[in-house]
């Protein structure tokens, strides 16, 4: 009988779900399960030949985890069926690996906590740019400068999406949680971890496919900026695809691209080891970005903030 770490993976055929498999296979523990509402018989008989079940639904791995034991649900499904999924696996005592955003509001986030509490299980979420080689260099380097100083950040994420992104769940602000909660996340988790809290922020512009916010942290004032270009209208005007991370601190540029495909097992060695990333590291960035979004469905009343950006 193998010593292997069991682990189910929820939404095979999702986007993030490879990065999932791949981390599962390089910390060598073993996939016995996955579930999609999709599988056509050619992926069926792909996952069968790697010696992995198939199933419908969470419910059916609730079953398959009551004969086999599971140590681990992955939760790689639409934004919007997190919080649901991750407590069915807590009251089960399963452990669970949630890709990003854990919830889309601070209710749901308070439901996951409670529900944690009542478990012998535990929830991790997965917060990856924490272990890009880049971000870590300019922690490093900002964190060791005075705490007194007041930096200027201009944060820019620009990417390109097809027309099935946009008439998938992600384009769905009900489902996906909009810009902020599908892309955004993992940049205000960084800011506020080399940056500080936030005290002060103002909405220009959020929509399916722009992000345009100012926000004032304890340590600095950040423009925040992403774009999500069609694929089609790039196609059109004869573009390439566009991919591109960085931030301007103070008037010198840190970008950051590449560097991301080791960072999913990164991730999943660092919960093995007892140091993964809790639903209260993950609620700080779930928070504030729920505080944006009330704030802006009312109409923002602040004022710019960064006057010099």
């Amino acid at each position: 009988m193998s010593n292997k770490l069991k682990f189910g993976l929820l939404g095979a055929l999702g986007y993030i779900a490879p990065r999932h498999i791949q981390a599962i296979n390089n910390i060598n523990a073993e996939l016995i399960c996955v579930s999609d509402l999709n599988f056509n018989l050619a992926q069926q008989k792909e996952f069968h030949s790697k010696n992995v079940e198939t199933l419908d639904s969470l419910e059916e791995m609730i079953k398959y985890h009551q004969q086999h034991s599971l140590d681990y649900i992955s939760i790689c499904t639409p934004n919007h069926l997190h919080t649901e999924q991750i407590i069915t696996c807590l009251e089960n005592n399963i452990n669970v690996i949630c890709e990003k955003p854990l919830a889309l509001s601070i209710k749901d986030l308070d439901k996951i906590r409670k529900s944690e509490f009542g478990s012998s299980a535990s929830i991790f979420t997965i917060m990856q740019l924490r272990f890009h080689e880049s971000i870590i260099q300019l922690k490093d380097k900002i964190t060791s400068q005075s705490l007194d100083e007041k930096h200027e950040v201009i944060l820019i994420y620009a990417t390109t999406r097809g027309s099935e992104f946009f008439s998938s769940w992600r384009g769905s602000e009900n489902k996906s949680g909009g810009i902020l909660f599908e892309f955004g996340i993992h940049y205000l988790d960084i800011l506020m971890d080399i940056f500080g809290q936030v005290i002060n922020f103002n909405v220009n512009k959020l929509s399916l496919n722009q992000a345009n916010v100012l926000i004032e942290h304890e340590n600095a004032k950040v423009l925040i900026m992403i774009n999500v270009l069609s694929k089609e209208k790039l196609e059109e005007m004869g573009q390439e695809e566009v991919l591109y991370r960085s931030f301007t601190i103070n008037g010198e540029e840190f970008e950051f691209t590449g560097g991301f495909q080791d960072l999913h097992t990164r991730s999943y060695e660092s919960i093995l080891e007892g140091k993964g990333f809790t639903v209260e590291d993950a609620s700080k960035s779930i928070t504030q970005i729920s505080k944006i979004m009330d704030e802006f469905e009312k109409g923002s009343t602040y004022k710019p903030i960064l006057n010099n950006l």
